[in-house]
C-alpha cells in the first residue's frame, strides 16, 4: 500500500530532517511526513521511522529481539547430552584390551561440540552434524553395518535441528522476513486458541481435558481479530478446538450415564 497522497502544495514541500529531500507522504500511525529516507513500511504500510520501532507495529522485529541469542530446546537437549557423553567416554576408554578406544575419543568430541552448541558457538551447528556422521561411521566400523540404520536417526535428527529457525535465532541467524512470519505464528499467535485445539483433541481421550479446551477455545476464538496488528488469527483451530471439546463432553457424559445406569 503507497503512503497517505499528498496535496500538490505538499508534494514540493522538502522534508524537515532531510531539506535536500521532498516529502513522500505521511505517516499511517501518527501523519508525521516523511521522504524517502525516513519512510519505513511495514506489512504494505508506510510509517515514519519512530512508528516503525514500535513493537506493536513491528511486531516480528519485536519477536526477533524476543529469542535473539535465547536458548531453545534443543540446546537445553543438546547441552544434555554433553554432559551424559563426558560420563560415558571414561566408561568407554577404559575397556579392556583399548576395545572402545575410538569410541571413547569419539564421544569425548562430541561431548565438546554439544557443549559448544550449549554455548550458541556459530560452528557447532554444522559441527553436531558432522560429528554424528562420524559416530555413525565409527559404528558400523566397530559394531558392523547392521547399525547403519540404528545410527542414522540422531543424524537424521541433526539435519532438522539445523534447519529449525527457532534455533538458528539462538545462534542469532538473520532469517527471511517469510520464515519469521511463519515462526511467529507458531510461537505467538493467538496461543489460546491453539492451546485449546490441542486440550479439545485430548478431551477426546481424557475426560477433564474436555472443558478446559472448551473454554480455551472459546476465548481464542473471541481473541481473533485479523486486521489488528499484531493480526489475532488461528480462527479455524478456535472452531475446531470448539467443536472437539464440546464433542468430549457429550461423548464422555453420554458414557458416564450409560455405565451409571
Amino acid at each position: 500500500m503507497n503512503a497517505v497522497p499528498l496535496a500538490p502544495a505538499l508534494a514540493e514541500t522538502r522534508c524537515p530532517a532531510h531539506p535536500e529531500h521532498p516529502i513522500l507522504g505521511a505517516c499511517k500511525r501518527c501523519g508525521t511526513f516523511f521522504c524517502e529516507q525516513d519512510r519505513h513500511t511495514l506489512h504494505g504500510e508506510d510509517y515514519c521511522a519512530s512508528c516503525a520501532e514500535r513493537p506493536e507495529l513491528n511486531y516480528l522485529e519485536a519477536f526477533r529481539l524476543r529469542y535473539w541469542g535465547k536458548r531453545d530446546t534443543w540446546a537445553w537437549l543438546i547441552g544434555f547430552s554433553a554432559i551424559m557423553r563426558l560420563i560415558s567416554a571414561p566408561i568407554f576408554l577404559r575397556m579392556p584390551d583399548g576395545a572402545g578406544v575410538l569410541s571413547g575419543l569419539v564421544t569425548l568430541a562430541g561431548a565438546v561440540v554439544c557443549a559448544c552448541f550449549w554455548l550458541g558457538k556459530p560452528f557447532s551447528r554444522l559441527g553436531l552434524c558432522f560429528l554424528l556422521v562420524v559416530e555413525l561411521l565409527v559404528d558400523a566400523f566397530t559394531l558392523g553395518p547392521n547399525t547403519l540404520i540404528r545410527s542414522a536417526w540422531p543424524l537424521l535428527v541433526s539435519l532438522a535441528i539445523y534447519q529449525d529457525p527457532r534455533n538458528r535465532l539462538f545462534f542469532q541467524e538473520h532469517l527471511p522476513p517469510e520464515t519469521l512470519q511463519k515462526l511467529w505464528h507458531q510461537y505467538a499467535n493467538n496461543r489460546v486458541a491453539r492451546l485449546g485445539f490441542i486440550l479439545g483433541l485430548f478431551g477426546l481421550l481424557f475426560p477433564p481435558a474436555a472443558p478446559v479446551g472448551l473454554m480455551c477455545s472459546i476465548i481464542g476464538l473471541r481473541r481473533v481479530n485479523p486486521t489488528a496488528n499484531p493480526p489475532v488469527g488461528r480462527k479455524g483451530q478456535a472452531i475446531a478446538g470448539i467443536v472437539c471439546g464440546a464433542a468430549g463432553l457429550v461423548l464422555w457424559t453420554l458414557l458416564y450415564f450409560t455405565l451409571r445406569y
